[in-house]
């Protein structure tokens, strides 16, 4: 996986308040924001894109996780969804 080196930029949140606008145009152009409060890391302003790929990401470790989990439980999961299957049909 592929590394990409993000500028950041750290503000007060007093700053933050008062340079929102600012902020948020900085950060859709690639900058990460660290918000502090009382001198220390309180928040992180980051674009919607990287939100976004942030999530793939932990979705995707999260579904290798249950994956090895389910192979090494000597859980059939094709069986498991047929007799699910089956019994959601007998309920109907």
């Amino acid at each position: 996986m592929a590394m990409v080196m993000t500028m950041t930029k750290t503000v007060s949140i007093t700053e933050a308040k008062n340079k929102l606008t600012q902020l948020v145009r900085e950060v859709e152009r690639g900058l990460e924001v660290t918000i502090t409060k009382d001198e220390r890391p309180a928040a992180i302003l980051i674009s919607w894109d990287e939100y976004a790929a942030m999530k793939r990401r932990l979705a995707a470790a999260r579904l290798r996780e249950l994956r090895d989990e389910l192979e090494g439980s000597g859980l059939d999961a094709a069986k498991i969804y047929r007799e699910s299957r089956k019994q959601l049909e007998e309920r109907s």
